[in-house]
This record gives structure tokens, C-alpha cells and sequence, in this order.
């Protein structure tokens, strides 16, 4: 039975398509994991049929914050749905609320109910008061009898909308906002996981493919983060580049199947390139910028 190629051997292949001028775009490739998963391996090594030359890829998706990926499962089974609510929605107004993340964390289902329900009564009491632009608003919550109070803090952006169906229907969105920074430890915590495995992999190059799927994170800092833990993760030395895959719009309604690839040195981006469909838009190689095809060029 022939398997689909996972998410991220898909996004892998794309840069060997491309990388170092095409020299890779032939390589067979080979997934190690695939055949021992009690020894996990790097997620995929290409080899070069021309020389042989064996090129490792490790990926990673960098989380905005510790903890991430639980606190967005249990977001979305509980206070996106308050969005569903179309009797919350105030024509004219376009209302973005914000909950701090971990607020449901470490809380039996009955207390998230609460929050949930106390969210979604305070949006349904405020929201024709509420003033434009963003303003903070503190909101305490009665989880269990006997307990302490839970104090959070409520951020809104409400901005006009004027003109167009959105406009008289109105918009409403539930977010999370990021509190605190804990970047340096989810990057410790990727380090940790990663590096083993791809510096153990017999290979003449290794790459750890870093995905960055959110706006905050800006590669500047994550790469930041990495020097300054270079002391601590001695098989740093081992890694011969750190590329970022930029998915914030992949998979959406606006950004449809557009992804980037970077490369910096110093600060600077110096490759990159850019797919729609999977096919390369664009290209910087040494700083020197190309288009490839246009957006609604007939070869695509």
C-alpha cells in the first residue's frame, strides 16, 4: 500500500525541488522513522544520485508558547464556539475578544463550562457599549463554590465596518492572547527533541527545517534564542543551516497554498523562496531577487 506523503515530507520535498540551484531536485529520498519507529529518526535524507552526497532534514514546528498545541485543542472545543452566537453580532462593528492563554488549562470540564459560559454572557451584556479600538477589560469568574475567584483579563479590538454584507451583518471573533514570553524555552524544548536525532544521521549536509506558523514569531528572535543557547547544545555545530517554512496563511481562505522558504546569515535573508500550488512564484538567491512566474501566468 503506497502511503501519502505526510505534511511535512511534502513541504520537504518542495525545497529539495529547489535547493542549492536544483542539484537535489532528483534525490531519492529515504524516511528512517518509517522503518524503526522505536528508534526514532530524522524525517527525511535525501540522496544525491550524480555523487551519492546524503543531505539530512529534520522539521519542527516552533509554538508561539509552551503548551501551545493542548491550549489551542481545548480553545477550539470550547470558546471558539461562542462565535456560532450570531446574536452577538453588531452591525457596523467588526469585535475581536481576546482570553489569555492557559485559561483553561488544569481545569476539570465543569469549571471550563463556567469560563466559557461567563465569556460568552459578558461579550452578550458589553458589546453594544463597547468602544472602538482596543480596550482591556477585567472579568472575574465564579468556577466553584468556595473557591477563589478567577481574575482574567478580557483585551477588545472593535473596529468599524462600513459597507458590503460583512458590514451590515456585523463580525465577531474569539481569539487567545499570548501572556508572558516563553520563546526561549520552546526553543530549548525543540533543540532538545530535534538535535539528537538529526546530528546522529550520517550525512555530508543536515538541515533543521524550523516552521513558523504564526505572526509573532519572528525568525530574528527564534534564531536568538538559538545562539544563546549554542553554549548548551554543543551539536549545534553539527547543523549545517537552519531554514524557517513560513505557514501563517497556508491552509486559509486568504493565503490558499502559499508557503516560503528563508535562509538567513547575519540577519539577513539571504535565499528564499516562495510556492503557490507547488510551484515556485519567486526566489532570492544571495540576495538577489527573481520572479519566476506571475500570479495568473497560463504555465501555472
Amino acid at each position: 500500500m503506497v502511503m501519502k506523503p505526510t505534511r511535512e515530507e511534502s513541504f520537504i520535498k518542495l525545497l529539495l525541488s529547489v535547493y542549492e540551484n536544483g542539484l537535489w531536485a532528483d534525490a531519492s529520498l529515504e524516511k528512517p522513522d518509517a522503518i524503526d519507529r522505536k528508534n526514532p529518526a530524522v524525517d527525511q535524507v535525501a540522496t544525491r544520485k550524480c555523487d551519492g552526497k546524503r543531505l539530512a532534514i529534520e522539521h519542527t514546528i516552533i509554538e508561539p508558547f509552551v503548551g501551545d498545541k493542548e491550549d489551542f485543542a481545548l480553545f477550539q472545543k470550547s470558546l471558539l464556539g461562542i462565535e456560532k452566537d450570531e446574536s452577538l453580532l453588531v452591525p457596523g462593528r467588526w469585535i475581536q475578544v481576546f482570553v489569555p492563554v492557559g485559561t483553561l488549562q488544569n481545569r476539570p470540564q465543569r469549571s471550563r463550562d463556567t469560563i466559557v459560559q461567563s465569556v460568552h454572557r459578558w461579550i452578550e451584556s458589553t458589546r453594544l457599549v463597547l468602544p472602538d479600538g482596543i480596550s482591556a477589560h477585567p472579568l472575574s469568574i465564579v468556577l466553584l463554590s468556595g473557591q477563589p475567584l478567577l481574575d482574567i483579563t478580557l483585551t477588545v479590538k472593535v473596529t468599524p465596518l462600513r459597507g458590503g454584507p460583512v458590514a451590515d451583518r456585523g463580525s465577531l471573533h474569539v481569539r487567545r492572547q499570548p501572556v508572558g514570553n516563553s520563546l526561549g524555552d520552546v526553543v530549548m524544548k525543540a533543540l532538545k527533541r530535534k538535535l539528537p536525532k538529526l546530528v546522529n544521521t550520517a550525512a555530508d549536509k543536515r538541515i533543521l527545517l524550523l516552521e513558523r506558523q504564526h505572526m509573532n514569531l519572528v525568525p530574528e528572535h527564534i534564531l536568538g534564542e538559538i545562539e544563546k543557547l549554542r553554549a548548551s547544545f554543543l551539536n549545534l555545530a553539527g547543523v549545517h543551516e537552519v531554514w524557517f517554512i513560513e505557514t501563517i496563511l497556508y491552509g486559509t481562505a486568504f493565503g490558499g497554498t502559499y508557503l516560503r522558504f528563508e535562509l538567513y546569515e547575519s540577519g539577513h535573508i539571504v535565499r528564499s523562496y516562495d510556492f503557490v500550488d507547488g510551484k515556485l512564484m519567486d526566489k532570492v538567491e544571495d540576495g538577489v531577487a527573481e520572479v519566476i512566474r506571475k500570479v495568473g501566468d497560463s504555465s501555472l
